[in-house]
């Protein structure tokens, strides 16, 4: 399922990034950093798929370091964990799928992800 989202020239509309909390940590001895970025998103239709740009990025694929969280009304939070995590590097496309359809509405995604610092003017460089 996750091939219909390879070669996408612009990234779907069904779930749209509104604030993004990102925390690097570089390592400019080995050229390599560690990240994790929490990403406000609002989910407009329904879908079992995230899909973002990623571009030269390893993504981590634990229970700590991937997951939706979703609370309604102050409720407690749900926390969604994707079943299949596929990076298109050719397109610089990430593609999570989940089991079951994302409830419509704002969630938190979380993710986890390592990188090398390059010089290639793309990504994060030195």
């Amino acid at each position: 399922m996750a091939d219909e989202f390879k070669g996408l020239a612009r990234l779907p509309g069904f779930v749209v990034p509104r604030r993004y909390d990102l925390r690097l940590k570089p390592d400019l001895s080995t050229c390599k950093f560690d990240g994790f970025v929490e990403i406000d998103v609002e989910i407009l239709q329904e879908t079992r798929n995230i899909v973002l740009n990623a571009a030269d990025l390893s993504v981590s694929n634990d229970g700590n370091s991937l997951w939706l969280k979703k609370s309604e009304n102050g409720a407690a939070s749900v926390v969604l964990r994707p079943s299949s995590v596929n990076l298109f590097e050719e397109n610089d496309i990430l593609a999570l799928g989940f089991d079951d359809v994302l409830p419509l509405g704002k969630a938190t995604l979380g993710i986890g992800f390592q990188g090398v610092l390059n010089d290639q003017m793309k990504g994060f460089y030195r």
